[in-house]
């Protein structure tokens, strides 16, 4: 099999698991949000949005550097990945210890600093997965990382529906979360530990390199997190718990979503260094391109279908008492569609080593987004949250472009775009006057309507559909 298949097989068990793992994680969303209620749900959220900080100084931006060093000509890929995997496992285990001792810091009652301690397993795990998830990515094994995350998504949801069934509480549920993520890093080393050698190893040159590499898309990435999980925090130190919740089951629906850009253009940024590595300007913008396309036919009618649907949809999803999320998700899927495109330019700035230039963006991205989160969220709560998320996302999607255009001068055809948006429009116009119906059927007919616009409209040339089925090489 050529390695364009390869990847178009990737892409499709991707999709494919993606849409098995996105339906767990609703169900699982449903499950937690009806047993928890909003108070017991914006516990919940406090807790990992409290941790996902922590995260951030494990990560230190080993995932994107794995992906990238293993897609060099000539590296020795047993000695990168294992020293990787190490310097995550030791890196791990130091800050998620320090994270129940910090959490103490903070005017939380004891359910919150009690849960950090629970969920600090399930975040090492977390972290710890997402190395072997890269490597998995390099070497277009998807199909297997899509089985791991199949099992550690069904594990947390039968997790959650046993902790609801018995009346755990939330401390038990936070386990069922530790489960999930438990079963997810297991499976990934086992099939791992196959491709590349694991073993322990501290080669301080390599982990040397490793953080020259790192440093600046950690400090990216961190400034990145300040934007994304500052509202919660902000929120939970502001605001009651309940509506922490009400965001936080909002922004769920935000984070299951913006999974698929992230997976997506972790297949395509092998190709992106390759192309830059060549010095092939022509095979950048033509890859650039199909992304941007891709991007597009997939924003844009989350964009227009939430602008009909989304409250109905939020009460579908959490139940009749987060009904007020769904004013809230409309908002949130704006910022959804930015990061698709932000997540696109991100990866390009990566494959033409422009890290450390990128990270005055991301800074003052975090800047603007602390003083508006800490002016507005007191006064305005949720609401106030959900539009600066927007700002602080269409601002980072508009500077990593900039940065993309004044290195290579890509500069994106909107034809399909502005074909997927006509689709899109009159496809949230085809919904708005569908008799009285069920949501989801409702959704389904607008996914009809939308794909069959799209190919009317040649937003989607069937060619393409061709040149994305798998074929023999």
């Amino acid at each position: 099999m050529s390695r364009t298949s390869a990847i178009a097989k990737n892409t499709v068990v991707q999709a494919v698991g993606r849409t098995i793992g996105t339906i767990l994680g609703l169900l699982t969303l449903g499950v937690m949000t009806r047993y928890l209620g909003a108070t017991g749900y914006g516990a919940f959220t406090t807790v990992t949005s409290f941790l996902q900080f922590f995260g951030i100084l494990v990560d230190f931006g080993l995932s994107l550097t794995t992906v990238a060093m293993l897609s060099e000509a000539g590296v020795d890929r047993d000695k990168v990945s294992a020293n990787i995997f190490t310097l995550r496992v030791v890196s791990a285990a130091v800050f998620f210890g320090l994270a129940p001792l910090a959490v103490l810091l903070f005017p939380y009652d004891g359910a919150i600093k009690a849960g950090v301690g629970i969920a600090a397993a399930s975040f090492f795990f977390l972290a710890v997965n997402q190395v072997l998830t890269s490597v998995l990515q390099k070497e277009l094994r998807m199909a297997r990382a899509a089985s791991a995350e199949v099992l550690g998504r069904l594990g947390l949801f039968l997790g959650a529906w046993f902790v609801a069934k018995e009346g755990l509480g939330l401390e038990w549920m936070l386990g069922a979360l530790v489960l999930g993520n438990l079963l997810t890093a297991f499976w990934n080393w086992l099939l791992v530990r196959k491709l590349v050698d694991l073993a322990w190893r501290f080669d301080w040159a390599v982990w040397k390199d490793i953080a020259e590499r790192s440093w600046p898309i950690a400090l990216s990435i961190t400034f990145n997190l300040i934007y994304l999980k500052g509202d919660v925090i902000i929120l939970s130190l502001t605001r009651s718990q309940a509506e922490v919740g009400i965001y936080g089951a909002a922004y769920k629906i935000l984070d299951v979503l913006t999974v698929i850009p992230i997976m997506f253009m972790g297949l395509v940024l092998p190709l992106l260094v390759k192309a830059r590595a060549e010095g092939s300007s022509n095979d950048w913008n033509r890859i650039m391109q199909k992304a941007f396309d891709f991007m597009a036919i997939l924003a844009l009618p989350l964009v227009a279908g939430a602008l009909v649907v989304g409250r109905d949809l939020m009460v579908l999803f959490a139940g009749e008492g987060f009904a007020e999320a769904g004013p809230l998700l409309v908002i949130l899927i704006i910022a959804c569609a930015a990061v698709f495109f932000g997540s696109m330019f991100g990866h390009a700035v990566i494959a033409v080593k422009k890290q450390k230039a990128m990270v005055w963006g991301y800074a003052i991205d975090a800047v603007l987004a602390t003083v508006l989160y800490v002016t507005l969220i007191p006064i305005y709560g949720p609401t106030g949250a959900a539009w600066v998320t927007v700002f602080a996302e269409v601002f980072i999607a508009c500077a990593t472009y900039f940065m993309i255009w004044k290195t290579t001068r890509f500069v994106p055809n909107f034809r399909a775009a502005f074909r997927a948006a006509v689709a899109a429009g009159f496809m949230a116009a085809f919904v708005a006057i569908l008799p009285e119906m069920h949501v989801l059927l409702r959704v389904i007919l607008g996914a009809g309507a939308f794909a069959a616009l799209a190919l009317i409209t040649r937003a989607v040339d069937p060619r393409m559909l061709r040149e994305l089925t798998p074929k023999k090489a």
